[in-house]
């Protein structure tokens, strides 16, 4: 197998839990804290590298369980990453919108003319600083029939549209961590770049490891 994408040779990575100057940031060092303890609490840890760049995607995987947000949301307080998640539209209301989007969520309207690949490439346009988080597989149920099998391409394109890496976050649940890294930046086929992109997550198991897609299932 090829070697998968080559990053620029300028771009600076960080082993974690630390984090280059560049990669957004919120918290402090006693929220930071907390939040690392209540990671080790659970007994996992964040382990790996980020690039040291203002924008990226985070693609995670493999995605069988609501537990994953959850620990998305801990691993990134926990490293005081301010990152971004899509919701659709209609909870952004009220308090519960202020919630969400002080969270990192951004309202997504599927009724909009523009795809959801326009209106992330846009919001990457619009910004100085953006880390976007996607889970890219599609249904976590038994159901492998459904219309939302497999990865969804839409992670990609956005990436490539926006000119910015994919950094693989790897839900570990076997050894109880969350693996960053590598990063992984867009060529010029989708086709050919997903199999090498799934063989990066080959190895690692699930919460449900009986819902978990066979590499290369799309």
């Amino acid at each position: 197998m090829e070697p998968i994408i080559s990053s620029p040779d300028e771009v600076d990575y960080t082993a974690l839990p630390e984090l280059g100057e560049r990669v957004p940031r919120r918290g402090n060092r006693l929220s930071r804290g907390f939040w690392m303890f209540v990671l080790r609490l659970f007994g996992w840890r964040a382990v790996g590298e980020a690039p040291d760049l203002p924008k990226f995607v985070f693609v995670g995987a493999p995605h069988t369980s609501n537990l994953d947000f959850f620990m998305t949301a801990v691993t990134m307080a926990a490293l005081g990453v301010r990152g971004h998640f899509v919701m659709k539209h209609q909870p952004f209301v009220g308090p519960v919108g202020w919630l969400l989007r002080f969270l990192g969520g951004i309202p997504l309207d599927r009724d909009r003319t523009r795809d959801f690949v326009s209106q992330m490439v846009d919001e990457f346009n619009a910004r100085d600083e953006f880390l976007l988080a996607i889970m890219p597989e599609g249904t976590r149920g038994k159901d492998r029939d459904s219309a939302t099998k497999g990865w969804r391409s839409g992670f990609y394109y956005i990436a490539k549209g926006a000119g910015v890496p994919l950094v693989m976050v790897l839900f570990d649940y076997a050894n109880k961590r969350m693996r960053v890294g590598p990063t992984v930046w867009p060529g010029e086929s989708y086709e050919a770049d997903l199999p090498r992109i799934q063989a990066l997550f080959a190895g690692i198991e699930g919460r449900n490891p009986e819902r978990m897609m066979a590499l290369g299932e799309r």
